[in-house]
Formats: C-alpha cells, structure tokens, sequence
C-alpha cells in the first residue's frame, strides 16, 4: 500500500498476536503485548504516512483523529492547545517512547512539535491513570521513534511555501537483526501571517538505538533535542501592538526501554525516562514612551521529570496476561518572573520539587468463547497531595464475525501544576490544593467486513474538584487558586472507513461533544469562563472530516479531505469584564499529492509532493480576535529513502 494513502484507510487498531515474542505491535493501551484486541478506543497514524503528504508538525496530525480538537492561537510556532472529548487542555498524558512532554500538572503546548524520525502517534481516548498516573485524565499520545531497518537509507527532504516557509530535513537508518540506529535533524522556519514580529524557527535533532543481543532481550535508547523560538506582535486579546514579545523553548528528552523474557510465560519490562525542558519568555517596553499600564513581562523556567518503571507479565493459559508495575518518579521546577507597569516592578519566583510512587496491576484476556477483557487498578502516593487511587474495567464482546460491542468505565486524575501550588508575585498559589479528578464511561460498536470499517462510540465524564483562579481573595497573602468548579462532557465519535478496487479509499469522521458547567466556584459576574450550564470554552459541539485517497497512474497520490468545525463558545478580551462571544462554524479544504520523479525501483528515489490547506482561503480565528492562516501552499522534494 502506498504511504499516502493508508491515512484514508481504517485507522483503529488493537494490540494483536505474534509469534515471536519481541515483534513490535500497538501497546500504547495495555502497556503490554497480548493475544487479544484490547477494548479500547485507539487510533495510530502512520508517521511516514505523514511526511508524505507534507505534515509535520504533531498538531496537524492530530486534527484527523476523532474526538481530538486543536486550537492554535495564531501563525505557524503559535501556542496549539490539544482538548479530547472535551476535556481541558492538561488532561493529556502526551509521551515520546514513554518519556512525559507535559509539564508537571499536565501543561503541554504543541506548537514546536514535530514528527522528525518518528514512526508512529498512537492515541488512546478515555481515562488512562491506571497505567500512566497524573494527567492522563482523557486520553494518552504516545509518540514512537524509528529504531532503524535492514541494511541502508537516507533521505533529505526539501520544503518551502506560503509565509516564508522553508524546511530542511535530513534522516538517515542503519541497520540489522540484532542491531539498528536511526536519526534525524532538521531545521524548519517561517516570517509568519502577521505583519510584523511573527517569525517562527525550529531546530531538532532526533536518534535511536536498538539492541537484540539475542531473541529474548531488546533494548531501545532514544533521545530528543528541541530548540524553537517564536515571536508574536499581538496583545492579549490579539489586537497587534508588541514589537519584540517572543517565547523560546528548549527541551531534551531521553528514554530507555527494554523488555526480557525469562521463560515461556514470563516477561519483565524497564522503562527509565528523562525530560528537561527551559522555557523562556521576553516582552520589553516597545519604545522609551511604552511605560503605562502593563508595558513588560519576562520569565524564566527549568523543568526536570526524572521516572523509572518496571512491570513484570506473566501468561496464564492462552490469552490470559497479568501484569505487577512499579514506578517511581522525581519532578523539579526552577520558576521566576518579572513584571514591569506604571504601579512599580514586581518579581516572582520558587523552586518546587515532589516525588510520587506508584504501584499497579493490570489483567488483559479472554472469557468464554467471544469476549475480552481488561481490568486495572493503581495507587498513586505522591510527597505533596498524598495517596489517590484509579481503576478501569472494559469489556468487549464478539457479536458476529463482523460485529463487537464493547464498554468501558474508569477513573483518572489531574495533579495540580507546581504554578497553582507555588506561584508568588501577583498570583500566589495553594500548597493544599487536591487533584482534579474524573470519573468516565462509554459503549462502542464496531463493523469490520469486507475491506471497509465501521465504528461509533458514545462517552459521558464527569469532571470535579477543578482548580479555579479566584481573583478576588480576603487579603493579599490569600491563595488565589482552589479546587470548586465541577464540568461534564458527553458526546459520540463515529468513523467509517473503505477501500475499493483500484486503489480508492475514503474515510469518513465525526465527533459529538457536550460540554457542561455544573459548578462555576468562584467565576461569577460579567467575564466569567465558568457559567453554570454553559458549554466549556473553544470546544466545538460538532465536527467532522471526509477524505478520499486515490492514485493518479502508477507515479501518483492523491489525498482531499473536507474538515468541518462546528461553533465554539469563546471570550472576547479586549474589555474588561471580557464579554461573551461565539466563534462561527467553518468549512476547511486541504490537498496533498505525491509524485514519484525516478524510475520505479531506482537506487536513488526521488519524490515531489504538494500540500495545500484552506485552500479556499476561509477567513476563521481559532481563538477570537487571533487570525489564523489562510491559504496556505507548500511544495516540497526528497531525494533518497527516508
């Protein structure tokens, strides 16, 4: 099957069997390898699969995955926030080969991401805690690094388009059975959409190493350097004003993973993580007369996860695994600021740090002779919020050889960020506050017959104990941040997928989502975010996607797809109190196509492509009052094997 082409294809996929026991399969959902179709809802996407249709940032893979909304404030580099069945922002565990991307607290903006010398996104929706603790409130993104091929690649990819854009890529695979490496490096940057102040830069250097001493051991050593600067001329309600605001991010991450049979029904796994990750952010005076109202702001922050994990799995019978975990972990956070106004400077700063333990157990299997299972239970015991305990239980069952049923119910929780614990400055924050938490359930039905799929899934979680800013304390040392507000999402995603003859395939997605507001805490009055039984903010009820992928010839590909983006309820910023608004509906058209210039089986392949999105240049924001790319056209040439 052509790369193009297998993003319209069914895109849900299970752990499955192997017969050799180190084969790779999905895993992201079990944390194991099992015989069973794990009853979960995920969906994986193929990186190579990406790159060939001229994506590479994670942000706009993610957009073709149901039940997954994007926001992106602005230009290319912008803050992206990622928000699953209409959950917060922080309520993703998001993963590189299992080292965590977000801060601690679940914060994570997307904007500099790329999918450089990755071979896969695997997506699990639902409440995940169980297997991966704090943060994993709605979902988990695990991003997975090539581990080389057989024998010798290399590729550089060239790319360049609207807004200044240009790419330079470069990736390289060595390797064997016992042994493999892979790499990457790249540098990718753009003058942006706005008119002035709005450069976008990327720089990343990727590698991994796979070791298979012999046919019982493996042992994968990753890592991931990220360097990226963007800069924006707009004030917080997006009006353009700031000549020389910019934010940097540097960040490093570096996983070991290995996994050991012992025997026929026994099999130990080790995970050591490491992520640091230095962010910045300047915003000087715009002149010698910027001196009235807020006219500065600087910060500066380390932040250090430290993890280690091993799980043992043990067989029992033919499709019965159960699974004892152990995980420890260290997170560091190094915080100041500087805020400069007419009223005086005033400075912020702490250092936090808090350890967490955690032991869990998991059983995957069959019963009787058309159903599976998978049943899970954690406990949590962290140095600053004590002990917290999940627990998830999903059935499936196989009605037909065509049709499955299954169900699921789970919890999960947030941990507070080291900012809503610490902060000092203006805003000071609570050392007592809790977890937010939730509690989630949903029923799928699923069709799988003759070359085309059919799935649709219905949810409900309840969201409590969210920590909410309170501007408006008894005295001025008061915490401004407690636990009262309370949310709901319910909704439904459906996909449809086929293939014909020929080459055709088309894939079809929709998502449902119903946000609520049960308890608005604090956030009362004009400008509130919080409105009891309004919907949660830039989470649009409806949307969907339709794609069609066909060849053109023996040479060509060619993918269209239709997105479409119900309204979402937002806040206009540039009044105080902020007043209510609503961002429109709209209808957005992307293109891609791959061409093959060489002669088929030509030692040294070359490959065009052209990517063009909102191709009917829809004026739409994201966020109110933040314009968001119109058309937008790239092209792009890569000479070798990536």
């Amino acid at each position: 099957m052509r790369p193009l082409l297998l993003l319209a294809l069914p895109t849900v996929l299970h752990a499955q069997s192997t017969a050799a026991p180190l084969s790779p399969v999905v895993v992201t959902a079990t944390r194991v390898e099992t015989a069973v179709r794990a009853p979960a809802s995920v969906t994986v996407l193929s990186g190579d699969s990406l790159r060939a249709r001229g994506i590479v940032h994670l942000a706009d893979a993610l957009r073709l995955v149901p039940g997954v909304s994007v926001v992106t404030a602005s230009s290319f580099g912008s803050q992206s926030s990622l928000f699953v069945r209409g959950g917060q922002s922080n309520y993703v565990r998001m993963l590189l080969d299992g080292a965590p991307l977000n801060e601690p607290g679940g914060a994570l903006d997307l904007g500099a991401l790329t999918l450089d010398n990755i071979e896969r996104i695997e997506v699990v929706r639902g409440p995940a805690s169980v297997l991966y603790g704090a943060d994993a409130v709605t979902g988990v993104i695990q991003l997975i690094s090539r581990t080389g091929a057989d024998g010798a690649r290399a590729a550089m990819a060239l790319d360049g388009g609207s807004y200044g854009q240009r790419d330079v890529a470069l990736s390289g695979a060595l390797g064997g059975e016992r042994a493999s490496v892979s790499s990457s490096l790249a540098d990718r940057a753009s003058h942006g959409i706005l008119p002035f102040n709005n450069a976008y830069r990327n720089r990343s250097a990727a590698a991994s190493l796979r070791l298979a001493p012999d046919a019982r051991t493996e042992a994968v050593l990753s890592a991931r350097w990220l360097a990226a600067s963007y800069h924006y001329p707009t004030e917080s309600d997006g009006s353009l004003g700031e000549r020389n605001a910019e934010t940097t991010s540097r960040r490093l991450a570096l996983a070991l993973t290995g996994r050991r049979v012992i025997g026929e029904r026994l099999a130990a796994s080790w995970t050591l993580t490491s992520s640091e990750h230095f962010p910045r952010s300047n915003d000087g005076p715009d002149s010698a007369a910027d001196t009235l109202g807020f006219y500065g702001f600087f910060s500066r922050g380390t932040v250090t996860r430290r993890a280690a994990e091993l799980r043992v799995t043990a067989r029992v019978g033919a499709t019965q695994s159960i699974t004892i975990g152990a995980d420890g972990s260290r997170d560091h956070e190094r915080s100041s600021s500087r805020s400069l106004s007419e009223y005086g400077e005033e400075t912020g700063s702490f250092v936090a740090a808090r350890n967490d333990r955690a032991l869990y157990t998991q059983a995957v299997g069959s019963f009787g002779t058309h159903g599976t299972y998978q049943l899970g239970a954690r406990l949590d015991d962290n140095s600053a919020f004590g002990t917290f305990r999940t627990a998830r239980l999903a059935a499936a069952w196989q009605l037909t050889p065509a049709w499955r049923a299954r169900a699921a119910m789970g919890s999960a929780f947030r941990a507070p960020s080291f900012f809503e614990n610490f902060a000092t400055g203006y805003v000071r924050g609570n050392a007592a506050l809790v977890p937010e938490q939730t509690r989630s359930r949903e029923v799928a039905l699923e069709r799988t017959s003759r070359g085309a799929t059919f799935s649709v899934t219905a949810y409900q979680q309840r969201f409590r104990d969210l920590i909410q800013y309170n501007a408006r304390t008894l005295s001025p040392t008061a915490p401004n941040f407690v636990n009262v507000a309370a949310a709901d999402a319910d909704g439904v995603e459906a996909e449809a997928a086929f293939a014909r003859a020929g080459g055709v395939s088309a894939r079809l997605t929709y998502s449902y989502s119903r946000t609520r507001v049960t308890d608005e805490g604090f956030d009362v009055g004009d400008g509130a975010t919080f409105v009891r039984g309004q919907p949660l903010m830039r989470r649009p009820a409806h949307s969907a996607r339709v794609e069609v992928a066909r060849p053109v010839g023996s040479r060509a590909d060619l993918v269209a797809g239709v997105a479409y983006t119900g309204r979402a309820h937002d806040r206009d910023y540039a009044a105080w109190p902020a007043k209510p608004v609503e961002l429109p509906a709209r209808t957005l058209l992307d293109v891609a196509a791959s061409v093959r210039l060489s002669a088929k089986g030509a030692r040294v392949p070359w490959h065009a492509r052209l990517r063009t999105d909102n191709l009917t240049n829809v004026d739409y924001q994201g966020i109110y009052g933040f314009r968001a790319p119109g058309r937008t056209i790239r092209v792009g040439l890569t000479l070798g094997r990536p």
